[in-house]
């Protein structure tokens, strides 16, 4: 991994592979290891660029509020770093909301675009769900005493104890609560990211597309699962309705991470879509 000066910060990026080039961009508050099982699959064939986006893991984290529009300009700013004219675009949740505004800002710049798990815009389900969570794990911070890092510490495992089954429908003890830690671990590197989380939230909640829609002229595949607790199915199905030509794919049962609880379907699933592309 390395880092590369654009639209004015820091962003840590890592590329693997060769061939076209696919970008993943990640969502809320989760670093790039979220894509480890799409990075490996994926560049096995293609140039896979994946990053931490503004605010979390190894990149700055400036004070927001944040825009999508504005993570749509630091990911064009990564694409012309690294000379890559246009990719395959993956975006999950948030990243999604960026990849769908790179579509509609930039055409050129996308050959293929996959909306997994994301909305065309922010709606109160959302709203509240992530700002409940928001609210429980600022709390705890504050509930509890000692040192910055004993607070740091408690805010970490209302984390764990509010994403597990709300992103993963999982309970504790299982190999969901060790990917969440190790996923935490990474968000964390750079330091507490409290600034760059709220920052992406006020992205996420101030998101809406969907007058730009019908600008995206790309092939593209909305994903999602239908026991998501931050989107219904019906925002996907809305999505894909939205969009001229997209194609859907729902994954029984799958929750809101699905990328790495169904991983293997998952990527099945983006690579048939991408071989009809290259």
């Amino acid at each position: 991994m390395t880092h590369a000066h654009v639209n004015g910060i820091w962003l840590n990026y890592r590329e693997q592979g060769e061939g076209e080039p696919v970008l993943l961009v990640m969502g809320l508050g989760a670093p790039l290891q979220g894509w480890e099982p799409q990075i490996e699959a994926f560049s096995r064939r293609y140039r896979v660029l994946s990053f931490d986006n503004r605010g979390i893991g190894r990149s700055d984290k400036p004070l927001g509020p944040y825009r999508v529009a504005q993570m749509v300009e630091d990911t064009r700013a990564l694409l012309d770093h690294r000379a890559i004219e246009s990719a395959h675009v993956v975006g999950l949740s948030m990243g999604g909301m960026v990849a769908m505004e790179l579509a509609a800002r930039y055409p050129q710049r996308v050959r293929s675009l996959v909306l997994a798990a994301t909305a065309a815009s922010a709606d109160a389900r959302m709203r509240w769900t992530i700002g409940r969570s928001a609210a429980l794990i600022t709390a705890a911070a504050m509930k509890a005493s000692g040192s910055i890092q004993e607070r740091i510490e408690a805010a970490q495992e209302e984390i764990v104890r509010i994403w597990l089954p709300l992103v993963f429908s999982a309970g504790p003890g299982g190999d969901e609560e060790a990917i969440v830690r190790r996923l935490m671990s990474e968000a964390f590197a750079g330091g507490f990211p409290a600034g760059g989380a709220a920052g992406q939230l006020a992205a996420c909640f101030s998101h809406d597309a969907r007058a730009r829609l019908p600008r995206l002229c790309a092939p593209t595949l909305v994903i999602g699962g239908t026991n998501d607790a931050i989107f219904s199915s019906r925002r996907f199905e809305e999505l894909a309705q939205e969009v001229d030509g997209a194609s859907l794919e729902l994954f029984d049962g799958a929750p809101h991470c699905l990328n790495l609880t169904l991983s293997d379907q998952f990527n099945d699933r983006i690579l048939r879509f991408l071989e009809k592309r290259v």
